[in-house]
């Protein structure tokens, strides 16, 4: 059980090194507001999110991706941007 558990906590730490790169990148989308590499950005991260068991972080994503393609304003897409970043960040700091 206990190598089950390393196991486990080994991933979870990929996963916050690879959420840093991530969220570096979708900063980067955002200020360009390039809505198709933010879509595939919170895609990606949704998917990895839900499997690893970062719910907040997965649910944040989806809602940034289905804003993409809802066409929804700049300032409603930038809001929820930021949110995802601000989950993104809390696992950081954990």
């Amino acid at each position: 059980m206990a190598d089950i558990d390393a196991r486990l906590a080994a991933i979870g730490e990929r996963f916050a090194a690879q959420a840093a790169e991530t969220a570096a990148e979708i900063g980067v989308a955002l200020n360009r507001e390039d809505r198709l590499e933010l879509a595939r950005l919170a895609h990606s991260l949704a998917g990895r999110a839900g499997m690893f068991g970062f719910g907040a972080i997965g649910d944040a994503a989806r809602r940034v991706e289905e804003a993409t393609d809802a066409g929804v304003s700049g300032q409603e897409l930038a809001d929820l941007t930021r949110d995802l970043l601000g989950h993104m960040e809390e696992l950081n700091r954990s």
